[in-house]
């Protein structure tokens, strides 16, 4: 095991991850591209492609061409294109502007973070959402792509998206269940996850702030040229990767500010206050929802079933669900910064300072 120095005692974490070499992959395909931006979901496209609802070009989609910059697609009649950005003269797809619209139709949106139970709540939805008694029940998880929600969350039962706020006042009918965290424990978690290259983004050379808005994180700027995100918090002492991941959370801790403090369309779930109590906390969701009252005991039990105390989620996932586990990471100089440019946040959502 490797030991580096923490702001109290020492941290024992794995030996060095080997990182692929994705200059080397092959090159990317239409479907790649929408599947890797967080646009849509693999199962979600299997069911659009079989009823003819996307579109490349003003054509038929075929998942295997290699996109363009300037191509035109289109998912439920909504319109995509896609644009040039990122490092290595990597793509990217955003919604047209022109699709910004009032939604009219009723939305149950549940709005969390990277690290906070993520892989567990697209669990519980989405097993409720296919039960054969939900007539035309679906769930779809939109990662950090806010124009891909406001484009296509009607056609949902439930779905959800992280690391943003959501403008409540252009939906007529909206119900929001958001689960926070104590924004440090987000920056420890995150760390680890991060090191150990857990998703395909954080081996990206030359990363740009567009390469990364599957996730909606800010590229820290100590990263080499060349360097993968990964690659840094392997090469950085314990407390400058922790700096780099308080500067890749920019925009998360952004929306937690803007989200409003008192909203009865909202209802808040603190992380801490979920472990362990899945079932009743799910049950509740399933009534502020307004899903048929059956859902409320599936919810309960699928909770119980998937809690990440005794499963784990998604496998390899979750390295320590506890809270505080700031507290043996952070050194003086991180919880002065941190404190100075969030102590805002755990004032609000009632975490405390030390």
């Amino acid at each position: 095991m490797v030991e580096r120095t923490a702001g109290v005692g020492r941290l024992k974490v794995p030996p060095q991850t080997v990182l692929p070499d994705v200059s080397t992959a092959r090159p990317m395909t239409l479907r790649d591209l929408l599947l890797h931006s967080g646009v849509i979901s693999s199962a979600r496209l299997r069911v659009l492609l079989a009823s003819n609802q996307a579109r490349h070009n003003g054509g038929p989609f075929d998942g295997s061409t290699q996109p363009r910059r300037g191509d035109q697609v289109q998912i439920e009649g909504q319109p995509y294109r896609i644009v040039s950005g990122g490092g290595c003269g990597r793509l990217q797809i955003e919604a047209e502007q022109s699709s910004v619209r009032p939604i009219t139709g009723q939305v149950r949106v549940h709005a969390g973070f990277h690290k906070c139970m993520t892989e567990f709540t697209k669990r519980v939805y989405r097993r409720t959402c296919r039960n054969p008694l939900l007539r035309g029940g679906s769930f779809e998880h939109y990662f950090h792509r806010l124009d891909a929600f406001y484009n296509h969350c009607e056609q949902h039962t439930v779905c959800s998206v992280s690391g943003n706020a959501i403008d409540l006042d252009r939906f007529a009918d909206i119900r929001v269940v958001r689960f926070i965290r104590d924004p440090r424990d987000l920056l420890v978690s995150a760390y680890h996850y991060h090191w150990r290259a857990a998703e395909s983004w954080c081996t990206l050379k030359d990363p740009t702030d567009l390469d990364w808005r599957i996730v909606n994180g800010a590229v820290p700027q100590g990263l080499r040229h060349g360097e993968s995100l990964t690659e840094f918090l392997n090469r950085v002492p314990l407390q400058q990767g922790l700096a780099a991941e308080l500067e890749f959370r920019r925009h998360h801790f952004d929306s937690m500010r803007a989200w409003p403090a008192s909203d009865p369309r909202v209802r808040l779930f603190r992380y801490e206050d979920v472990l362990g109590n899945e079932g009743a906390v799910f049950r509740e969701i399933a009534g502020f929802f307004g899903l048929a009252i059956w859902t409320r005991p599936l919810m309960t039990y699928l909770a119980r079933r998937y809690a990440a105390s005794a499963r784990g989620g998604k496998q390899d996932h979750i390295r320590n669900a506890a809270g505080g586990q700031w507290r043996e990471h952070f050194g003086p100089e991180m919880r002065r910064r941190f404190n100075a440019q969030y102590g805002d946040l755990l004032e609000r959502y009632g975490y405390p300072e030390s």
